[in-house]
């Protein structure tokens, strides 16, 4: 699982399984949230497919 830690720069890795954090990843000033893009051919949930 992926977590944006807005006030810390930094992107969590946690292992869903027990929990566990995985890795800490720096990504500059305050993430605002996370996107997965879909590829094309595949399912979208309407948020990620309405962005142009």
């Amino acid at each position: 699982m992926w977590m944006s830690g807005r006030y810390d720069g930094v992107v969590y890795a946690i292992d869903t399984r027990d929990g566990h954090l995985i890795r800490k990843i720096a990504v500059g000033t305050e993430p605002h949230g996370l996107l997965v893009w879909p590829q094309p051919g595949r399912y979208s949930l309407r948020h990620t497919g309405t962005m142009r």
